[in-house]
């Protein structure tokens, strides 16, 4: 399913670039999708040419019935909207913010806003935010994402975190020695944020290999993991401030911050009256928990 509004956005464009501009994610993520689409049915859509793509005769037969029914779900959407505004939200952003940031807000939110129903889609790949049919997501990266206001919630600033116990059994740690515990990894495929050679780099370090014994697929796995005393994280602020207040993790070394990055609520050019809402009031949290 996933894999269909891709197709339809490349059989009405003609170009893997365009439909990716539209749908606002990489080219290669059209590619990898058109390419799943025709192995799962068996037979190419499209021919590949120099100048774009041109429908196979299966691939005309599979437009006619895919265009309209997508249609019919928009316009069923659009209809069936404005009776659950103020009510209903579908909210996407990545594991990591959801457990760290939005989680211990939620209760607030509640209670200011009672008669929503809230939806949570979480997901790491950038693909899978921009493609889900949602009202509000945050999401990261540069703010630039085509038909979406973006609001900045945060810059992205990162630092290396250890929980008291492992901080213990590696003292050289306290000297920013973090050859003296193992570094654990998530996985890095095409990842927007630091990882730890992209951290060291912008900390001016000499290149260095790093050992990937220990890669998590999500972040909170992450976290957990460090709070076991596994070994050393990436710590990004907003999202670790509370357990190294709490003195469950320990910040070994000062931040590095790439300003041109960072978390950002996106709202649809189209927005809900319940979404704006709702945007307002997490924006008026963060901007109350980054006071002095």
């Amino acid at each position: 399913m996933t894999a269909l509004i891709p197709f339809e956005a490349a059989a009405r464009l003609g170009s893997m670039s365009a439909a990716a501009r539209e749908l606002g994610i990489s080219q290669p993520a059209i590619s990898r999708h058109l390419a799943a689409l025709e192995a799962d049915l068996g037979q190419a859509l499209f021919i590949r040419t120099r100048r774009g793509l041109r429908l196979t005769a299966a691939g005309q037969t599979y437009q006619a019935a895919v265009a309209p029914a997508l249609g019919q779900i928009r316009d069923a959407t659009a209809r069936l909207r404005p009776r659950g505004a103020g009510r209903s939200l579908r909210l996407a952003v990545n594991f990591g913010f959801a457990q760290q940031w939005l989680m211990p807000r939620l209760p607030a939110l509640r209670r200011a806003q009672p008669e929503l129903v809230l939806h949570l889609l979480t997901g790491d790949r950038e693909e899978e935010l921009a493609l889900a049919e949602v009202d509000l997501s945050i999401r990261f990266g540069t703010g630039a994402w085509p038909g979406q206001r973006a609001a900045k919630l945060f810059d992205e600033e990162a630092f290396p975190v250890c929980s008291p116990d492992c901080l213990a059994r590696h003292p050289q740690l306290r000297d920013g020695d973090l050859s003296a515990a193992s570094l654990l990894h998530m996985e890095e495929s095409r990842s927007p944020w630091f990882t730890w050679e992209s951290w060291l780099a912008a900390r001016g370090e000499a290149a260095r290999v790093v050992s990937r014994r220990l890669i998590y697929p999500t972040y909170p796995l992450l976290l957990q993991a460090a709070l076991a005393g596994e070994g050393v994280a990436l710590g990004w602020r907003g999202l670790v401030d509370a357990l190294v207040a709490e003195g469950r993790l320990v910040q070994l070394l000062p931040g590095v911050k790439r300003a041109d990055r960072g978390y950002f609520l996106c709202l649809p050019d189209a927005a809900t009256a319940a979404a704006r809402s709702v945007a307002d009031w997490l924006l008026a949290a963060q901007t109350k928990m980054a006071a002095p």
